[in-house]
């Protein structure tokens, strides 16, 4: 073998090597799952006011200059408010989705019970140590090849209403946490969203990693577990620092996200009836590819 040679082969299986490691660290989604409304059951159906939502919670809360954590008197699985206490200015629940709130809210602004529907928390401005911020995750799954980062285009459809703002991330370096400026950490990972005064009306947006075919390119997404993290500020429609320690209503409601998911442009039911066949094909293919040739009786001479 000639040096030639064998650095072509060398520079082959370097060249082999470097595809298959950042193939390594690379997906290509195939579907979405666990995208559920505010409000819903392990199943999506609506759970009754008074009830904790199976899917979202409040991972963090920073009120009245404290830091809240884990299963505390502000976080943990939120509470689906009660028909009984929800603010009248709020917009409608839809027939699948249910405004949402933290744990602690109680029902009325001097006290009343708490955890039982009502939606009166603690917040009063968007600085000081009389602000409030509490902090909802969802948890979602996106399946597919390999692992990492996805690589194909994904775009997830939102519709949000808040009290009294909001802020979305996707997939953020850190799990969000706020100081008492009011400012937003995560590592360094940019809002995917926000919005304020948005009690008594709904914001529609596009959470995605790609602008083909006019999709936005605001959100990373990886294969496996995926996280939607929503910040909303309980602000009792004040800004800067406040000298209120009134508890006033708070909440969320997030619908049209499992609604309105595609991958590569194609909605994610269509694109999972297509997978088996496509990999029906490729399984013919490979094994067309692996049939070796008909070898006919020799010709006579």
């Amino acid at each position: 073998m000639t040096v030639f040679r064998l650095l072509r082969n060398l520079l082959l299986i370097t060249g082999l090597g470097w595809v298959m490691g950042a193939t390594a660290w690379a997906g290509s989604a195939t579907n979405v799952a666990g995208l559920y409304y505010t409000g819903t059951n392990s199943t999506g159906g609506l759970v009754a006011g008074g009830g904790q939502d199976a899917n979202w919670a409040v991972t963090y809360a920073r009120v009245n200059g404290s830091n809240y954590t884990g299963t505390s008197t502000y976080t943990g699985s939120a509470y689906v408010l009660s028909s009984s206490y929800i603010d009248a200015a709020y917009v409608a629940n839809t027939s699948t989705a249910q405004w949402i709130t933290a744990p602690g809210a109680r029902t009325a602004a001097t006290g009343g019970t708490a955890n039982i529907g009502g939606d009166y928390l603690p917040g009063n401005g968007t600085t000081g140590t009389n602000s409030a911020y509490y902090v909802y995750r969802l948890a979602f799954t996106i399946t597919g090849t390999g692992t990492g980062t996805v690589t194909n285009n994904i775009q997830i459809s939102m519709t949000i209403a808040a009290d009294d703002a909001y802020t979305v991330y996707v997939n953020p370096t850190n799990s969000p946490t706020v100081n008492n400026s009011g400012v937003i950490s995560t590592g360094g990972t940019a809002a995917s969203a926000s919005g304020t005064s948005a009690w008594n009306n709904t914001s529609s947006f596009a959470l995605g990693n790609s602008t083909t075919g006019g999709g936005v390119n605001n959100s990373t997404f990886r294969i496996g577990t995926n996280y939607i993290y929503v910040v909303v500020a309980n602000t009792n429609s004040q800004t800067g620092s406040n000298g209120s320690t009134t508890l006033n209503p708070s909440g969320l409601l997030v619908y049209q996200v499992g609604s309105g998911v595609t991958i590569d442009g194609t909605p994610v039911p269509e694109a999972g009836t297509m997978l088996p066949v496509l990999a029906a094909l490729g399984l013919f293919a490979w094994r067309r590819w692996r049939k070796p040739p008909v070898v006919g009786p020799p010709s006579a001479a």
